[in-house]
């Protein structure tokens, strides 16, 4: 039995060997899981859906009133390349990192409690483990990050370098003894669990107020939107057709609401009062979809207008 534990003990302190080539899709895989467990990463990607929503809005707004034919073009034209950008940067980044990765040719690693040691056809090194600190695990990738906020130095050990399936296991293992493991810390701190004490609450108490007063827009847009045809006493003419922008900006709001509350459903102060505030905003999406709803038979008619029994007529020119 002795020399069983021996021989465990023995196995167990062997290095585990990688031999791979990066590809784009690991250096896309890598980007996009720096971007999600980084604070610097985590900023720019809200500031980009942010910029995004602000777009969107502004491109609801411009498709109101008489003017609605003469929206800008590059409204709509900047919201679609906020969406291709959005979806395509971690690409594009990758296929630059990969033309240098390509000249290195296949790499070894040799990973132990030392550190890493990594050898191309053209180079080596060994890296500490005090240079990347923190890792992040992807169902095919092991990322490791430097310790600066940003994480601008980055080390990828593809899965599929390792020579059998239990190497993934040991590998884990040594990495648990000597990193901290970042995708978990900011899985914590976005489901609420109090992983980063009162920063983290303040945050998203922060981040979930944001979002109820983004909502509350949204939803107060979808409400007025459509004041001109439930009032043809007021104005007693056709009117365009806002019914299905309002409907879209209605779901918008609803949706930054029920993120609100997702974001803060642990805190249980901050659920309780998010709650009482989202049902405040929820009654103006409530108007809102009382005033909608009898006009979305019309959804593709250019011109709407009110009967004297309450029903709408559909018009197209």
């Amino acid at each position: 039995m002795a020399e069983g534990r021996e021989a465990t003990g023995t196995v167990a302190e062997r290095p585990v060997e990688l031999a791979y080539q990066l590809t784009v899709d690991d250096l896309a895989a890598a980007i996009r899981t720096r971007a999600k467990v980084t604070r610097a990463g985590v900023f720019r990607r809200r500031l980009l859906v942010y910029t995004l929503v602000v777009t969107a809005v502004g491109v609801l707004l411009s498709t109101l009133g008489d003017g609605r034919r003469d929206t800008p073009w590059y409204l709509y034209v900047a919201l679609v390349a906020s969406v291709a950008f959005m979806t395509a940067r971690p690409r594009l980044q990758a296929r630059q990192f990969h033309r240098l990765s390509e000249r290195q040719g296949d790499f070894r690693a040799v990973v132990d409690d030392t550190g890493i040691c990594l050898t191309t056809a053209h180079s080596s090194a060994g890296l500490d483990w005090h240079l990347y600190p923190r890792y992040a695990e992807t169902p095919e990738l092991f990322v490791l990050l430097s310790a600066d906020k940003s994480a601008v130095g980055v080390s990828i050990l593809p899965k599929r370098g390792l020579s059998n399936p239990e190497d993934a296991d040991r590998l884990r293992a040594i990495f648990g003894r000597h990193l901290i493991r970042a995708d978990a810390a900011a899985a914590s701190d976005v489901d609420g669990t109090p992983s980063r004490g009162r920063d983290g609450d303040v945050r998203r108490g922060a981040g979930s107020v944001g979002l109820r007063l983004l909502g509350l827009v949204l939803l107060f847009f979808a409400y007025a939107a459509v004041q001109k045809t439930v009032n043809p006493d007021a104005f007693p003419r056709l009117q365009h057709n806002n019914a299905p922008v309002s409907a879209i900006a209605l779901i918008l709001g609803a949706s930054a609401v029920a993120r609100a509350w997702w974001v803060v459903r642990r805190m249980k102060v901050m659920r309780i009062v998010t709650a009482v505030l989202a049902a405040a905003v929820l009654l103006v999406g409530g108007a809102a979809v009382y005033r909608i709803g009898p006009m979305l038979h019309c959804w593709g008619s250019d011109r709407i207008a009110r009967g004297p029994d309450g029903d709408y007529a559909c018009y197209d020119f």
